[in-house]
């Protein structure tokens, strides 16, 4: 069972929008390095325009990095084969040393292309490579501003949907013992949580209360749907330890995803603390949110 929280087309409409907006710019600010300025705008496509931003930062400490060891280099008159090695090393241990690991990619490629793609002498070089971190930066901001921040509501909402479907889903086999299963639903919850705090981090800070109060519910309902696939987990140890039957619990999680408040399945006598903290759950996300999914506990 695979989810995908992002939708590929929208992040293929984002990148090619990101790379038409820095050939444009290239062509307006006449910076020749098409491929440092288009590159590192696909880099800076993230979910939301904070992230974006603190994402360009990254990449552009990064490339300046890498663009120091790289002039070094050639200030020097090293050869490729002894200057490429070193400066590339240099970099990728100089990005990590100054924190900003995360971008030792661009770091190494902004070495190989300064000594490997010269543009005029080192200094000039160097100028060209900022010139085009500052063209991508500015590119995958417009997308990441015009095109993300007016669809948050949107996006999150069919992010919750893929997330609390996979939830669902995946709660009979979780019983069954697949805990590979569950860590994928708790990663994919991790990382929906992540994307809505920075995105709810964004919306404070410019202010934008009517779209942070339709997105702070969100939030919650994956902090009670990551509370429920604990609980299920819980009990699928549990059920084992007392020797319950499987298809005694089967019959719970079946009533979970389609409720009959006229046929309530009880579990034996040992399974019943977990099995109301479950409900009491179930209770929480039917008072939060309309259901956002075809199957869930509000079917």
């Amino acid at each position: 069972m695979e989810t995908r929280l992002s939708n590929p087309a929208f992040i293929v409409l984002k990148a090619a929008l990101a790379c038409a907006i820095a050939l444009l710019l290239d062509t307006v600010l006449d910076n020749p390095d098409h491929v440092t300025s288009t590159f590192v705008a696909v880099l800076c496509i993230t979910p939301t325009v904070l992230i974006g931003v603190r994402n360009a930062w990254s990449q552009i400490a990064s490339s300046l990095i890498g663009g120091v060891w790289g002039m070094l280099s050639n200030l020097l008159a090293l050869t490729p084969l002894l200057g490429l090695p070193l400066a590339v090393g240099a970099a990728i241990g100089s990005a990590f040393a100054l924190r900003v690991g995360a971008g030792y990619p661009v770091a190494a490629f902004t070495a190989l292309l300064m000594i490997l793609v010269p543009q005029g002498t080192p200094i000039e070089t160097f100028n060209t490579r900022f010139l085009a971190l500052f063209i991508a930066a500015v590119s995958s901001f417009v997308v990441n501003a015009g095109v993300s921040a007016m669809l948050y509501r949107r996006t999150y909402k069919a992010r919750l949907a893929k997330v609390e479907s996979f939830v669902f889903d995946s709660l009979l086999p979780v019983i069954e013992g697949d805990q590979a299963l569950a860590d994928q639903g708790f990663d994919l919850l991790s990382i929906l949580q992540g994307q809505l705090r920075n995105t709810l981090a964004e919306l404070k800070l410019r202010r934008a209360w009517k779209t942070y109060h339709k997105i702070q519910p969100m939030l919650l309902r994956t902090q009670r749907l990551n509370y429920l696939l604990h609980l299920i987990w819980d009990l699928a140890y549990l059920l084992r330890e007392e020797g319950v039957p499987q298809h005694e619990v089967a019959a719970f999680i079946a009533w979970i995803r389609k409720p009959d408040p006229d046929h309530f399945p009880f579990l034996p006598d040992a399974l019943l603390g977990v099995q109301k903290r479950i409900v009491h759950v179930l209770g929480q996300l039917d008072e939060e949110l309309p259901p956002v999914i075809a199957k869930g506990p509000l079917v």
